[in-house]
């Protein structure tokens, strides 16, 4: 079943030039994905219309059979609290706790104090860190800090995680570590979207597509 599909998105910032032109896609609920293409060739753009930040200059992009590019203000932002989101910049509070930081979507949700550190403990099991919850992010390394933006953005449990360049900041190995946490929450069953400039990276999903000159490309299907 397809969970998210595009049809004949068209996006353009500026008047007849359009970043994505026509795009038809889509998406297969549970399954993980990567996005890939050099700078500026639409990836990042893909990410914002299904986050709902920006809307299609024309097409319609549905999830779950719902239209989102028809959403006010406030029914996208709600639509939103419900997606994870992981961006090469991990964006933590310094000053406030590991766990504050993970806790915060949760806070911004209203969940009760019990729920809420079961589900932050949860997260940071999920990415080997709970034993520092109570440190501040400043003291941790890049590896560990883009860590803890994934435990962030996949405590409140959402059926759909996207992820923008999150290994742009990190030498090979440490690259390696976050792909198997991504891996780790697709095979929980949540479908997982990666954008990406490292080629080396779609051999481990499921699928990878190509954004090139405002299209959309079948790239390399993994056997693994």
């Amino acid at each position: 079943m397809s969970a998210i599909v595009f049809e004949r998105v068209t996006m353009e910032y500026v008047s007849d030039h359009p970043v994505l032109s026509d795009v038809s896609t889509s998406f297969d609920q549970g399954t993980i994905t990567f996005i890939t293409g050099r700078s500026g060739a639409g990836k990042t753009t893909m990410l914002r219309l299904l986050l709902g930040l920006i809307k299609p200059t024309r097409g319609a992009i549905t999830v779950n059979d719902v239209d989102i590019s028809s959403f006010n203000r406030r029914r996208a932002a709600l639509y939103r609290s419900r997606i994870g989101t992981v961006f090469q910049s991990h964006s933590l509070i310094n000053g406030q706790s590991v766990f504050d930081n993970v806790a915060m979507p949760l806070l911004i949700e209203g969940f009760s104090s019990v729920t809420i550190r079961a589900r932050v403990s949860a997260s940071l099991q999920a990415v080997d860190l709970l034993e520092q919850a109570d440190l501040k992010p400043e003291w941790l390394s890049e590896g560990q800090k883009q860590r803890i933006a994934i435990a962030r953005a996949v405590v409140n449990q959402p059926h759909l995680l996207i992820a923008d360049e999150p290994t742009g900041n990190l030498d090979p190995a440490l690259a390696v570590e976050i792909m198997d946490l991504f891996r780790k929450f697709h095979e929980a069953g949540t479908t997982v979207l990666v954008a990406t400039h490292d080629m080396s990276l779609p051999n481990t999903g499921d699928r990878a597509i190509i954004v090139e000159d405002g299209d959309v490309i079948e790239g390399v299907v993994s056997d693994q």
